[in-house]
């Protein structure tokens, strides 16, 4: 299937069939998640694939109780990497100085003396697995299968439930 096609054949799939989701088509989606571009290289993204019917229910109670994502056989969690503290940086550090330049050094030197830095990171690192995460949709889309970004997560929650460690947390679900 050409690009152009599975962009068109994209849609946010909120009906599953309860037939599992075979493992090279899984392979398939991470690998193309796994090229898509970052800033800076940086990758600060993590993948897990969710096919225990049991965890896709208690995510989806995280999810603001939307059942119907208990339906699809399989649940990617769309996780970021807080591997940095904004407080820590010093005051030449590249990103930095970029997000200075992008938000305002008012704005940026209120973040950085926030006491909540783990939210901090959070916000800065929830656009990490965006990219990646829509080459997942469009490659289920170019294989025939249907998927739905989940963005009203209750993200410690969801993360509580997958048992990640405190330098990951679950941003985003997507059904396929």
């Amino acid at each position: 299937m050409e690009l152009h096609e599975a962009i068109c054949r994209r849609r946010s799939i909120r009906r599953f069939t309860s037939t599992p989701v075979p493992e090279e088509a899984i392979q398939a989606m991470l690998d193309a998640a796994r090229l898509a571009p970052s800033g800076g290289n940086g990758q600060g993204w993590v993948f897990g694939v969710v096919t225990d019917l049991a965890q896709i229910e208690r995510l989806a109670q995280a999810a603001g109780n939307q059942t119907w994502i208990a339906t699809a056989p399989l649940v990617f969690a769309l996780c970021g990497r807080l591997n940095f503290v904004l407080a820590d940086l010093p005051a030449d550090d590249f990103g930095l100085r970029v997000n200075r330049d992008r938000f305002g050094s008012d704005f940026i030197d209120y973040l950085r003396a926030w006491p909540g830095q783990r939210q901090v990171s959070m916000l800065f690192n929830n656009a990490a697995p965006l990219i990646p995460g829509e080459h997942i949709a469009l490659t289920a889309a170019s294989l025939g299968l249907g998927s739905c970004w989940i963005g009203n997560l209750d993200v410690r929650r969801a993360s509580a439930i997958l048992g990640l460690p405190p330098e990951v947390v679950c941003l985003f679900l997507m059904p396929v």
